[in-house]
Order: C-alpha cells, then sequence, then structure tokens
C-alpha cells in the first residue's frame, strides 16, 4: 500500500469521526470505517462497522421484533414504569419481572374484568422485545382466526408450528372463544407442545383454572348449553398448569379509573 493510499484512509476515518450521525457512503460501504492493518510491515486496510451504523441497525433489528411481537397499540410502547403497583398485584408484577428473561416456565394471570391482565402481559412481551428476544402476543380468538384464515391455503402447518414453537408465546383472554372439537385440538396442541419442550408462556383468562376448566369444555347446543363433555378442557388446563404458575389478579376495574 502505497503513502497516498495510507492518508486517503486515514482522512476517511477522520471523517467518520466526527460523523453526525447520517454516512455519507452508500451501498455496502455505508457505516463502514476503514481501519489500517500492519501485517509485519505489509499495509493493508479492514473495515469496521462504525458506533453510529451498529445502533441503527440494532433499532431496525429491535423494531422488527417489536414488530413480530403483535402486542395491541395501546400497550405497545409500555413497560413496567408504566404499571401502577398495589397490594394487590404486587405478586403478579414480581412473577412478570422474573418472566421477562426466563427460559422456561409461564404464568396463568386470572382474575376478574379490569384487573390489568392484559396490560401486565403485554409489558412482558415489551420488556422481552426490548432485550432482544422474540416473542409472540395473540388474543386467543385473533390467534383461533389466523389458523381458520390459512385453510385452503397450505399454510396452516406453517403457522400452528410457529405458534406452538414461539421462543415466548403471550396468550390473552383464554376461555372468551366458543367452544368445539376443532379449537380445542387447536389449543391443546399449543400448549401440550409448549409444555413437553419447556417453553415460556404466558397466559391471562378471566377465570380461575377450575373455572376455565369448563369454559374450555365442547358446548351441545341440543341440550340447552349442558356440557358434552369436560375431557379436552381438563387436558388443556392441565397441560398450562403443568408449565404455568397461576396468580389471581385482584383489582378495581383499572379501565373504569382510567389507569389502563
Amino acid at each position: 500500500m502505497h503513502r497516498e493510499e495510507i492518508i486517503q484512509i486515514e482522512d476517511e476515518r477522520d471523517r467518520c469521526a466526527g460523523c453526525a450521525g447520517t454516512c455519507y457512503k452508500t451501498g455496502s460501504a455505508q457505516g463502514m470505517t476503514p481501519v489500517v492493518t500492519d501485517d509485519y510491515g505489509r499495509y493493508g486496510v479492514s473495515y469496521t462497522i462504525c458506533d453510529v451504523e451498529r445502533r441503527r441497525r440494532e433499532k431496525v433489528r429491535l423494531d422488527r421484533l417489536f414488530q413480530a411481537a403483535h402486542v395491541p397499540k395501546r400497550y405497545r410502547n409500555l413497560g413496567f414504569e408504566d404499571y401502577r403497583v398495589t397490594q394487590r398485584n404486587k405478586e403478579a408484577v414480581k412473577a412478570a419481572r422474573w418472566m421477562v428473561t426466563a427460559e422456561s416456565g409461564g404464568l396463568l394471570l386470572h382474575g376478574g374484568r379490569g384487573a390489568g391482565k392484559t396490560m401486565l402481559a403485554a409489558i412482558i412481551a415489551n420488556e422481552r422485545a426490548k432485550s432482544g428476544k422474540n416473542v409472540l402476543f395473540a388474543s386467543a380468538i385473533d390467534l383461533l382466526a389466523d389458523i381458520k384464515a390459512t385453510f385452503g391455503k397450505g399454510t396452516t402447518q406453517e403457522v400452528t408450528q410457529a405458534i406452538r414453537t414461539a421462543p415466548m408465546l403471550v396468550l390473552d383472554d383464554l376461555g372468551t372463544e366458543l367452544m368445539s372439537s376443532w379449537v380445542g385440538e387447536q389449543l391443546f396442541g399449543i400448549f401440550n407442545h409448549r409444555y413437553n419442550e419447556e417453553l415460556p408462556t404466558i397466559v391471562t383468562s378471566n377465570f380461575a383454572p377450575e373455572e376455565l376448566s369448563k369454559h374450555l369444555s365442547e358446548v351441545d347446543p341440543k341440550k340447552r348449553g349442558n356440557l358434552e363433555k369436560d375431557i379436552m378442557g381438563e387436558r388443556i388446563v392441565s397441560r398450562i398448569c403443568g408449565m404455568c404458575e397461576p396468580i389471581r389478579m385482584d383489582s378495581l376495574d383499572w379501565r373504569m379509573k382510567g389507569a389502563c
């Protein structure tokens, strides 16, 4: 390498050092800073990613994680600092903080409407994505609708597999869907796989485990709403409680108070 080339590279490096945040380079050279190398007297040049480009790429990566998480817009920018901790929910918040970095286990957050379950579950998803980890957030009804929407498109297995194997699944409002044999099979397949693979899972529901079992049982409309069988509901809840710690959240309705 000639002296003129070294001077040119050093000038380029100095210009990069004074970067105001917008790279003047384009294409594959964007965000790359030159460094003169010395291999026993043989000079060359290598390129490294500058700090500005590294931060930009990290932001792009995190933005993609947040988009992939599918957290509802209402909760998308919330963190633990936005959650009002009370005597009634402090244990749930403590467990939620632990779940952000957990690689297994889970929570079943249950309690009356407006207790802050969805907000807390969404915050777990947000904090998880913020730490650079993949997470999937969905309401039970929307998730089942997404699976149904794949019928006839040849992508059903791909979608269900993505749900079953998500590094963390946050399933909101379980127990409000209309039960059928198909719904039961889908839910059991999801929870059974996650239980066996020890994948972290968060579930929210208005119902305690014993109540949830009934709501996840098939109903025979010919018998005026009588349970046709409760085996599937019991199997689903058995898998949920096998991997998720049930935590009751007793609270006044936050939405009535304008808190969430």
